[in-house]
Formats: C-alpha cells, sequence, structure tokens
C-alpha cells in the first residue's frame, strides 16, 4: 500500500492542446485523471527510451530554440559518467546509512546520455546539488534534494525519502536546496506550495518523457518510431476516455 504523504497531490505538466489545454508554462493535474503508467516501464530498464525519436525533434525543432536535450551517438546510454557519480555519491554520504537511493535513479542520473533522451519543450534538465537537506515541515522526518528544474526556475522536482525508508517525488517553485529560504520556510508555505506529484522516480520519468513526445508530436508531426507512437496512442486514448 503506497505511503500516505501529507502533500496535495498535483501533477504538474505541459500543455496538450485538447485532451489538457494550459494557458500557462505548468499546469496542475489531479491524480485521478491521469493515466496509469503500465509497471512494464518501471523496471529498472528505461527500454522504451528512443534515439530515433530524440534525433527527429531535434531536426524538427530550429537551432535558435534553447534545447535541453539532445540525440545520443552512444550504443550504451547508460554508461556512467564521473562527474554524475560523483554527485550522487555525495548525496549518498550526507544520507543517513540506512536510506539507499533507488537502483533506478542512481543508474539513470549517473549517465548523461540517457539524460539527454528525455525531451523537454519547457527547456527542463536534470541537475543535483552537493547535498540531500534534512525536512522537517509538515510531520515529516526525511530528506530531499533536486534532480531536474526548469530552465527559468519556474519549477524543481525532489526526490523525497522519509527516515523510515518511504519515498516518492515531490515538485515545487521553492528552491529548497538552491536558496536559503530562512525563516519563511514554515509549514503553511510548504502545504501551499509543495505538492505529491509521483509515487517514483521511474514514474516521474516516464510521465516526464511521453507527455513531451506527445507535446512535440502535437507541435512538430508524429514521430516515426512505432513503439514510441503506440505508447503515446494509448496515453492518449485513456486521457479521452477519462475526460469524457
Amino acid at each position: 500500500m503506497p505511503a500516505d504523504f501529507p502533500f496535495q497531490k498535483i501533477w504538474y505538466g505541459v500543455d496538450l492542446p485538447d485532451i489538457r489545454p494550459i494557458d500557462a508554462t505548468y499546469g496542475g493535474e489531479p491524480f485521478a485523471q491521469l493515466p496509469p503508467v503500465d509497471p512494464l516501464h518501471l523496471d529498472g530498464s528505461f527500454r522504451y527510451l528512443s534515439k530515433q525519436v530524440v534525433q527527429e525533434i531535434d531536426e524538427k525543432v530550429p537551432e535558435y530554440v534553447d534545447k535541453t536535450f539532445k540525440p545520443s551517438g552512444q550504443a550504451d546510454i547508460f554508461a556512467p559518467k564521473p562527474k554524475w557519480q560523483k554527485k550522487l555519491a555525495a548525496i549518498q554520504q550526507s544520507l543517513p546509512e540506512h536510506l539507499i537511493l533507488p537502483e533506478a535513479m542512481v543508474r539513470f542520473m549517473s549517465a548523461p546520455e540517457a539524460q539527454n533522451l528525455i525531451p523537454s519543450c519547457t527547456a527542463c534538465y536534470f541537475d543535483l546539488p552537493d547535498e540531500a537537506l534534512p525536512f522537517r515541515f509538515l510531520g515529516e522526518d526525511g530528506y530531499l534534494f533536486y534532480f531536474y528544474r526548469d530552465q527559468q526556475d519556474c519549477l524543481f522536482w525532489f526526490y523525497y525519502v522519509r527516515n523510515t525508508g518511504e519515498s516518492c517525488i515531490l515538485v515545487s517553485p521553492l528552491p529548497l536546496g538552491v536558496e536559503d529560504l530562512g525563516e519563511i520556510l514554515k509549514d503553511e508555505l510548504v502545504h501551499r506550495e509543495v505538492f505529491y506529484t509521483a509515487a517514483s522516480f521511474e514514474e516521474f520519468i516516464y510521465r516526464t518523457w511521453i507527455e513531451n513526445i506527445i507535446w512535440f508530436d502535437i507541435e512538430e508531426g508524429e514521430t516515426t518510431d512505432e513503439q514510441t507512437k503506440a505508447l503515446c496512442e494509448a496515453y492518449l486514448q485513456h486521457y479521452q476516455q477519462s475526460k469524457s
């Protein structure tokens, strides 16, 4: 049974015209209206990532557009890079010994080639701080750190883990771990501005990936990758049915 966290459950996504129109950079969506993520996509393999799709998007989007993704020329997109391994090791060291970062998260965040296969229509990018921060608000006792952020710092996404081991992904406009918010950071502000947005890192990555693929398909033309096209069609079909 999923842990009961004291945060409002909201998915912050991008505009999907006709399906989920948003008159802003991001919009909040109640969990009840979200298509579920198939457990097959949560096995740690990230096998749905497509070099072909990102290559096509890169070719369609004008060069003057700021792109935080790019096609991969490497055979092994999960080849770890020392820079990212060092960052993850520092975060792990800042956590109590009994709290171990998820294997899938470590694998993905160690590999910038894999990160580059997550297109973002809002120029979001992956990033890591020097350490995890204690989180002692709303009766919680845990730690968090950001791993994904909007280029203009409109939103930050965080991995949050309780001292007892339960974890989830949070999203907030609050720059936790980026700026010192001092005395303004209190329960009232946290309750209003910090949201539960995914049950796991893998769920967040998949939904971010597919919704941005759909956005680019709508704006720039459909991908020719048949597997990705089928996943997008299934996601949209469920959305259409839930809205009707």
